[in-house]
């Protein structure tokens, strides 16, 4: 069977659908369609689904994929839940084993690694060729590893050694990777990408969001407490009644903050000037980036922040908080603004100086859209995936 796949395969892993929301599918995506492209290694996604006990095959935004059970490593499970495991594992390893022979799999690539991926790299232990594993971190996925017990981080400690390399996306993901799980792993800093031209280009994408009246601040995010769009909200306040045309959109999405954001938006008497659309797929938020005049990330943490990439491409004046990986993309005052996370007067003042100094923010947003052109390419990223051997971040952004 080799013979039907003479390309050498990537496989990617994700613990849900490649069709949920979210700016780690889109890495996913835009990595899958890169290396597609390139031509030298073709992709394939594995998503852990329960309800697929056999590989199930289908195509997502053109990206191949196959749906397979895979079962969470059962770490601090009872004898029963163990044993079952086993039984399961019995099974699923020489069919895994085959699977990967058949594709030709070169490489297995969890992003947002958890409990299946170390079901996955236990199956791969027990190969005749065991194949080398790339761990990719967001974010979001460090946090459990940081209150793990400690013979949790033990094991992860030991898979991670193992590992033919380690991604995180921003310096500071490295630095709470390292405090969470120990200083001599060789951590890779690769920094997520964008195809500007391709996010801006495309017409019919700008048709499908619905039409914007008055200047907007823009925010896409999930609503999540984590996301501080109720910062925003009340930095808002003054600004509503300042600028009788302008408008709060908030992208994202749904999360468990939603009805309390809205609820605030209803106190403050804002519920014409502030905008919520959820769960809008992604090919049609291009169309909100196109009508904003600015844009706004107000996080309380941030691993890196895809979407400020996007508001690049439309160069777009960005004002951000000062937190997580956000700083190594925006410089203050050189391509965007950086304020203190959770301060809202802070956060009025920012948005109050793009909006009337709109020279200011014009450079600012060129100044963006030059940086994350230039910097910030998929061919980039997919270059160092591809590196021959591991190319740790200076010890200087990990400090």
């Amino acid at each position: 069977m080799s013979n039907l796949h003479p390309a050498p395969c990537h496989l990617f892993v994700l613990p849900w659908s490649l069709e949920a929301l979210g700016g780690v599918n889109q890495v996913v995506i835009s990595l899958a369609q890169a290396m597609y492209h390139s031509g030298s290694v073709r992709p394939l996604v594995l998503v852990c689904d329960w309800n697929a006990p056999q590989p199930v095959w289908q195509r997502v935004q053109g990206v191949q994929t196959v749906r397979w059970r895979i079962r969470s490593w059962p770490a601090q499970a009872g004898i029963k839940e163990k044993l079952a495991f086993l039984a399961w594992m019995w099974q699923f390893q020489p069919a895994f084993e085959r699977f990967c022979q058949t594709y030709q799999v070169v490489a297995i690539n969890p992003h947002s690694p958890g409990k299946t991926a170390l079901t996955l790299h236990h199956a791969v232990r027990r190969f005749s060729q065991p194949v080398p594993f790339v761990f990719s971190f967001h974010g979001s996925d460090i946090e459990p590893l940081q209150t793990a017990p400690p013979a949790i981080k033990k094991h992860w400690r030991a898979l991670l050694h193992q590992a033919q390399r380690i991604v995180v996306c921003s310096a500071d993901l490295g630095r709470r990777v390292v405090q969470a799980l120990g200083e001599d792993l060789p951590l890779q800093l690769i920094y997520n990408g964008i195809d500007t031209a391709s996010f801006t280009g495309l017409p019919a994408t700008a048709r499908t969001a619905p039409h914007l009246a008055g200047r907007v601040i823009l925010s896409v995010g999930k609503f999540i407490p984590l996301k501080g769009q109720d910062v925003l909200i009340r930095a808002f306040v003054p600004l509503a009644q300042e600028y009788a045309d302008l408008q709060l959109v908030l992208v994202g999405a749904s999360g468990n903050a939603l009805a309390g954001l809205q609820q605030l938006c209803a106190q403050q008497g804002l519920q014409e000037r502030v905008h919520f659309f959820v769960d809008v797929p992604h090919s049609q938020v291009a169309g909100f980036f196109q009508q904003a005049e600015i844009f706004c990330l107000p996080s309380r943490q941030e691993a890196f922040g895809l979407v400020l990439l996007e508001a690049g491409a439309f160069a777009l004046p960005v004002i951000a908080s000062n937190v997580g990986g956000i700083a190594e993309l925006i410089e203050d005052r050189v391509n965007g603004l950086l304020v203190p996370a959770q301060e809202a007067a802070a956060l009025t003042a920012g948005l109050r100086t793009l909006l009337d100094t709109p020279l200011l923010a014009q450079r600012l947003g060129a100044q963006l859209h030059h940086h994350v052109a230039a910097q910030f390419t998929w061919a980039r990223t997919l270059e160092q995936y591809r590196a021959p051997r591991p190319l740790p971040a200076p010890d200087t952004r990990l400090q």
